[in-house]
């Protein structure tokens, strides 16, 4: 584990209209072979949440929306006001009420979101008893095709993901499926001949109420796409990861254990984030430990950086830096 070796605080803080700067060094330390610094930015209200939107990264903090943007200053972010407001397109009238719409740019599926609301599994992991009973995909030519699952199961998710997988040109949609006998499941979805159909599924977590969270689909030179999830992200949080090619799935389980992307009730799923932190020109995937006071680097076997208390907010990359926000307001950049 990296050790965090606490140094004097000093702070700079600088706001105009436009801009408010990187401030405090928190705590930083050495190793041989590698060198981290982790700094908290002074901020004028506490924080309340970190949004990610496409490339982009928001901070929301006393009601205003900063994003967050590569500077010259000591963390080397700032945080600079933006008419945005970093939220993702919610769902139109009828479908999942809590639940937000996916996009792609390229690709035969443009948009998917969580139709068919239903109440027929009674969990709460993210906030309500409320999950898709359906999901609804619309295609280059506008037009809608929808998938509907048995009564047995529902969409345990808020949003869906658009990727092509396999490097086909084609997209598949990648979703939290969970059912009544064996808990949660990542389940793909895709076009044949029009319909939308499931391409397959990974293996469930063996009970009801057993839920997984995505961590990531990380591509790879290839044009191919892994992905990412943590089964029981709330009771030990075991790594599994799932490729998609020539038609079937390939799952490998219990990758790395000790972690959690995800906190009860929440309906923040976005606790994690990849990026090529250690510059050896591959994607680092990193999420936080079981307790979240910890960040981890399950693929890469990079070291473990310890927090100065817990982190409950979204994870992004920004230019390299890890960016993430704590329980009790701080935002927190980690730099390499």
């Amino acid at each position: 584990m990296w050790d965090l070796r606490a140094l004097a605080s000093r702070s700079v803080r600088r706001k105009s209209s436009s801009v408010l700067a990187a401030a405090a060094l928190l705590a930083c330390a050495t190793l041989p072979a590698r060198a981290v610094e982790l700094y908290e930015l002074a901020l004028p209200a506490p924080l309340t949440e970190i949004r990610k939107s496409g490339d982009e990264t928001y901070a929301v903090l006393g009601g205003e929306v900063f994003q967050l943007l590569p500077c010259a200053a000591e963390a080397g972010i700032c945080l600079e006001t933006t008419a945005e407001t970093g939220l993702r397109e919610k769902t139109p009238a009828g479908a999942l009420p809590d639940g937000f719409v996916a996009t792609a740019t390229a690709g035969d599926i443009r948009k998917a979101w969580y139709g068919q609301p239903t109440q027929r599994y009674a969990h709460g992991a993210l906030g309500d008893d409320i999950e898709g009973g359906s999901l609804v995909a619309v295609l280059t030519d506008g037009s809608e095709a929808e998938f509907v699952l048995p009564e047995t199961q529902v969409f345990e998710d808020i949003t869906p993901r658009i990727a092509d997988l396999d490097g086909d040109g084609t997209n598949e949609i990648v979703a939290i499926r969970s059912s009544r006998t064996g808990g949660s499941a990542v389940a793909l979805y895709g076009l044949k001949d029009g319909e939308l159909v499931e391409l397959g599924a990974g293996s469930e977590n063996g009970r009801p109420n057993r839920w997984l969270n995505i961590a990531g689909i990380v591509p790879d030179a290839n044009g191919f796409r892994t992905i990412y999830a943590v089964r029981t992200p709330h009771i030990g949080g075991r790594l599994l990861s799932l490729n998609y090619g020539n038609g079937r799935i390939a799952e490998r389980n219990d990758i790395a254990g000790d972690l959690s992307n995800h906190v009860f009730g929440s309906r923040e799923q976005a606790m994690s984030a990849f990026a090529d932190f250690d510059g050896n020109g591959g994607p680092d995937l990193f999420l936080p430990s079981q307790d979240r006071m910890r960040l981890r680097f399950p693929i890469s076997d990079l070291p473990d950086i310890a927090l100065p208390t817990r982190i409950d907010m979204s994870i992004a990359a920004v230019d390299g830096r890890i960016v993430t926000g704590t329980d009790d307001g701080r935002l927190l950049v980690v730099i390499p």
